[in-house]
């Protein structure tokens, strides 16, 4: 690892949640970060000709992502998650990334830095990050020190967009909640022209992954007490403390995604004092077919809010 100056990370999965934290650990640490491109169907089409046809569209896209990268960094960070908690897990897609990377570009020799933990080592968030540091060759102080500030960096991009969208609370527009993993809502791909087009039709947008995670893992523990999944929780947690202060919730989903098509069941039946939409997003181009979808759902969310069915409990 000591020939190592300019660190890979794609732009896919985890990044949209933790990418914050990774590149200014890293660059306090004296490394160069680069991120791969933003989604397109070139880059879907190269990490599907790379992945099993079972394999689901975020994951699809992660491949293509890595593929962007080669050539442009000394190595890539794919980091091996497997939660913190029994009740926070990781999918399992997760658990086996690095190894997954390292397999199918076997013959790119591609060279991996990751880190590695799973709820039953009982360690914490600072303590990876630490060993991360000391594998570079960094001592636990410079390493320590490197975690301190890229939390409190990611603390602060996320209580800037928690601030931003409780000001949009006090709209007068149509709010609806886009609900789904980091890595669908935002990816350019996939569901990042959604908010665009919910604002052409003169809405407002929040995001479950835009509030205090914290709390929303504690909110989470109000829907359900054995659901194994972080990020579902944290979505789930969101969708509990903003069900109230909006008039539609959008559930989104990326083919085939296992837990989400048990949790989003498990919310519409018990979601009834608004409209929900579940939106499941997949490989197909263009967004005429969701256009129309979103277009409907809104209108019932008017035709709700003039009294056609009733107020809201």
């Amino acid at each position: 690892m000591d020939k190592i100056q300019t660190i890979g990370i794609p732009r896919g999965l985890m990044a949209y949640r933790d990418g914050v934290l990774w590149k200014n650990f890293f660059e306090q640490l004296g490394y160069s970060c680069v991120f791969s491109s933003k989604s397109d169907r070139k880059m879907l089409e190269e990490g599907t000709a790379k992945a099993i046809d079972e394999a689901c569209l975020p994951f699809k896209m992660y491949l293509g992502h890595v593929a962007e990268l080669l050539g442009k960094c000394d190595a890539l960070f794919v980091p091996r998650m497997g939660g913190y908690k029994t009740t926070e897990k990781m999918c399992t897609r997760y658990e086996a990334l690095p190894d997954l990377i390292r397999n199918i570009f076997r013959d790119e020799g591609i060279r991996v830095l990751t880190v590695s933990y799973d709820w039953y080592t009982k360690t914490t968030e600072e303590k990876v990050y630490i060993e991360l540091g000391g594998n570079l060759g960094k001592t636990k102080k410079e390493s320590k020190k490197a975690y301190t500030y890229a939390k409190k960096q990611q603390e602060n991009w996320l209580k800037t967009r928690n601030k931003k969208q409780t000001q949009l609370l006090e709209s007068k527009k149509i709010k609806v909640l886009l609900a789904g993993h980091p890595y669908v809502l935002h990816d350019a791909y996939m569901g990042g022209e959604l908010a665009t087009l919910l604002n052409k039709m003169g809405t407002d947008v929040l995001y479950t992954d835009y509030v205090d995670r914290s709390d929303a893992l504690k909110k989470s523990y109000d829907f359900s007490k054995v659901m194994p999944w972080l990020i579902n929780r944290e979505m789930t947690g969101g969708i509990m403390m903003l069900r109230k202060k909006v008039d539609g919730i959008i559930l989104v989903s990326a083919y085939p995604c296992g837990p989400d098509s048990l949790v989003n069941d498990m919310l519409i039946r018990k979601i009834r004092s608004i409209p929900v939409l579940n939106l499941t997003l997949d490989a197909q181009s263009g967004t005429a077919g969701v256009e129309t979808r979103l277009e409907s759902f809104i209108d019932i969310i008017r035709y709700q809010k003039a009294g056609g069915y009733g107020t809201k409990n």
